[in-house]
């Protein structure tokens, strides 16, 4: 009788935020196909901002999305956007997919610069820049760009429900029982 009133009692799960609606956007994926809002909707996905000659941080995202893929349902998509796209064509951000077995579920996504930066700081409201090259230091950061290592999780309204560190396991948890929740939410 007192584990099931400990059970009872236990941590109430707090519902996903409703922390703003991402604006339309027309982008390119990396098999040349249209990326949308309109396209996404009625589906939950995961999202991060990523380039590929990155260094750093983005290799690290991008297994940890490759991870993810695998661990979250198969109704649940990913999109990765490039904050590089003047290296970051279709073509290459296709041989970039490959690397990690990325599946029809999983969309490595590039534009016009203006239109991915503003994506990710007016509707993600995310960091994303290109840093001049005379602020640029050997050694340092990731690359010519700096931008978020969030992953952002947005229902199948296009609205953005958490936002979740890459780097800590913890998060990434809070993101999976998060993707759980939002499947037993109603679609509107």
């Amino acid at each position: 009788m007192a584990l099931a009133v400990a059970t009872a009692c236990g941590p109430v799960k707090e519902e996903p935020k409703h922390l703003g609606r991402l604006p339309e956007f027309s982008l390119r994926d990396h098999t040349g196909r249209p990326a949308t809002l309109a396209g996404l909707k009625g589906r939950i996905w995961v999202a991060d901002f990523i380039f590929t000659r990155c260094g750093g941080a983005c290799p690290a995202m991008t297994a940890r999305m490759a991870r993810l893929r695998r661990a979250l349902p198969d109704e649940i998509e990913f999109v990765s956007f490039t904050v590089d796209p003047a290296n970051d064509t279709p073509e290459v951000l296709a041989r970039y997919a490959a690397n990690f077995k990325a599946d029809a579920r999983w969309r490595f996504v590039t534009g016009r610069q203006k239109d991915l930066y503003a994506l990710s700081t007016e509707g993600f409201k995310l960091a994303a820049m290109e840093i001049p090259p005379n602020q640029q230091k050997p050694g340092e950061g990731d690359g010519p760009f700096l931008h978020s290592s969030k992953f952002v999780l947005v229902d199948r309204a296009g609205e953005i429900r958490g936002y979740y560190d890459s780097e800590d396991e913890d998060d990434m948890k809070k993101l999976a029982a998060d993707v759980g929740r939002l499947q037993g939410e109603r679609p509107s």
